[in-house]
């Protein structure tokens, strides 16, 4: 059976006009089209795209593991007069807070909301606090911006952190309402000279600055407690 198609007809210009629809000719036929070849540089072949040459997610998010262990240290054994006091970070404040609130779930008590919200609550009105004391011009000489407050609150959190660990191995009792009372003295303290040293104006006014500390941690340390 004889092959019929739609056959291509010239012009007055020697040029084809239409296009063949059916061909018996098979698949060589298309070859007018031109074969489409892959790209060289592909996925495999990249050198300056490659993930080996993306830089750590923590370094992209602005955490540094070291930097926030030789604050931690510092905070913890009362370094008040360490450089690193003079630029805490966030990433090191939220650690502590959901470590706190993690410890919490361990024994039973699901306060990621209200360990989180009551912090930044409370850094707010410590820093409305400290303008009032210090005046506004002052306070943003020296860096005391609601930031910084919450830099300083979550990093004074760290007392808690460690009596919360110790409630989880000591049960209720008088010596557990002691580690809390001391543990909050000590929370309240260190935010207090932590302030003081951000702001030379506020060094004889860290009694004044220690007291809404001692109830804002008093109040962190009784959801340890109960």
């Amino acid at each position: 059976m004889a092959d019929w198609g739609m056959r291509p007809q010239d012009t007055a210009y020697g040029q084809s006009a239409g296009v063949e629809w059916f061909s018996s000719g098979g698949a060589g036929s298309y070859g007018s089209y031109g074969a489409y070849s892959v790209p060289v540089s592909g996925y495999g072949s990249t050198s300056g795209n490659s993930y080996e040459d993306e830089p750590p997610l923590l370094e992209e998010l602005g955490i540094d593991i070291g930097a926030i262990f030789l604050k931690t240290r510092a905070v913890l054994f009362w370094r008040f007069n360490s450089r690193y006091l003079d630029d805490l970070d966030m990433g090191g404040s939220l650690i502590f807070v959901f470590v706190l609130a993690g410890l919490q779930l361990l024994m039973g008590k699901l306060h990621f909301g209200v360990t989180l919200g009551w912090s930044v609550v409370f850094s707010i009105l410590l820093w409305f606090m400290l303008n009032q004391l210090v005046g506004s011009a002052g306070a943003e000489a020296k860096n005391l911006d609601p930031y910084s407050c919450c830099c300083v609150v979550g990093y004074s959190m760290l007392p808690l952190v460690v009596y919360s660990t110790m409630a989880i191995l000591i049960p209720r009792g008088p010596l557990s309402l002691a580690a809390a009372a001391l543990c909050t003295l000590w929370a309240a303290l260190t935010a207090s000279r932590i302030f003081a040293r951000r702001c030379p104006a506020l060094g004889d006014l860290k009694g004044i600055i220690m007291y809404p500390c001692v109830l804002a941690y008093a109040s962190f340390a009784l959801l340890i407690v109960y």
